[in-house]
């Protein structure tokens, strides 16, 4: 009798915790997908206020601190972050870095950043927080640790979705060292991978400057030689002679993996090539079978890779 009565206690302790988990889970759910802005905060604010130890009362406070971070709000922003500290959130300290940039505690971000940097393994987020050190040294003039920074980064394995970023802010700091020649070797590296990228204008106006300011000795008419194609290839261009068709199979971040595609379709039968493109800032490569001519079955040869798992569809190049 007496173990019976011990049962119906424990529940009655546990079954409204229990609820009390799903609903504070559903209200964050909830607010994650709610378009409401206002609405949002509500719910975030109700789920923390309903348990702030658990796991979804400390992601709902995460929230809210990125919601005061956009609202350019940095000092509540950290406020709120200071109080995160379950062990399964790790994206803490790369917030609490741009909100200290931001707030212009320039120290603090970088220690934030590196403290980010040691404990994560996001590679996008660890990426930026080795901007946001390198920033945080350049609005501190202390622009030969803001290189040193950024040449890290290059030489590491996270750089990848920032390249033309990091060949500007390279730039930049040797610049700011008055190093001339070398900032001009940055800003036209930057040119000659990235020619229609936002950076390589920014890159254009900077070697302007240092021309107009008598900085550099250079023939400005050679800042625009990276945009330009060949004439041969822009009459190919304009009238689509020479055009070859492949079925292009995938697009890989990694050349290895574009590689192991590229020979499966080798072993179906057919040829293949890989080459790079840019795509959102990112070099990708890209996986094609063929070429194939005009006369042949392209639908069979899509049909045969599809039955090996390969999905095709048609591209033309050179």
């Amino acid at each position: 009798m007496k173990k019976n009565i011990f049962i119906i206690s424990l529940l009655t302790i546990l079954v409204p915790s229990s609820f009390g988990i799903i609903t504070q889970e559903n209200q964050y759910k909830k607010a994650k997908t709610e378009k409401d802005v206002t609405a949002m905060k509500i719910l975030y604010e109700q789920a923390y206020a309903e348990d702030n130890d658990s796991i979804f009362g400390q992601l709902s406070l995460m929230e809210l601190a990125k919601y005061n971070f956009f609202k350019r709000d940095y000092i509540n922003a950290v406020s709120l972050l200071k109080k995160v500290y379950h062990k399964k959130i790790t994206n803490k300290q790369y917030w609490l870095a741009r909100s200290f940039l931001k707030m212009g505690k320039y120290q603090l971000s970088i220690i934030s950043s590196q403290i980010f940097i040691a404990e994560s393994d996001d590679n996008v987020k660890i990426e930026n927080a080795y901007f946001l050190i390198s920033e945080s040294y350049l609005l501190q003039k202390m622009y030969k640790r803001a290189f040193n920074t950024l040449e890290s980064l290059r030489t590491s394995k996270y750089i990848n979705n920032n390249i033309p970023l990091l060949h500007y802010k390279m730039g930049v700091c040797k610049e700011q060292e008055e190093k001339f020649e070398q900032a001009l070797m940055f800003y036209k590296k930057l040119k000659q991978d990235f020619p229609y990228h936002q950076y390589c204008y920014l890159a254009e106006d900077r070697i302007y400057n240092l021309k107009k300011a008598d900085k550099l000795e250079i023939d400005l008419s050679e800042i625009n030689t990276f945009r330009k194609e060949k004439s041969v290839e822009e009459t190919k261009a304009a009238t689509g002679k020479d055009l070859k068709i492949y079925l292009q199979v995938g697009a890989f971040g990694s050349e290895d993996r574009a590689e192991k595609l590229g020979k499966r379709v080798k072993v179906i039968g057919y040829k293949y090539i890989v080459f790079s493109k840019i795509k959102n800032n990112s070099k990708l490569y890209v996986v094609a079978a063929g070429p194939f001519d005009e006369n042949d079955n392209l639908k069979k040869a899509m049909q045969k890779l599809k039955k090996n798992d390969i999905d095709s569809y048609v591209i033309k190049r050179y």
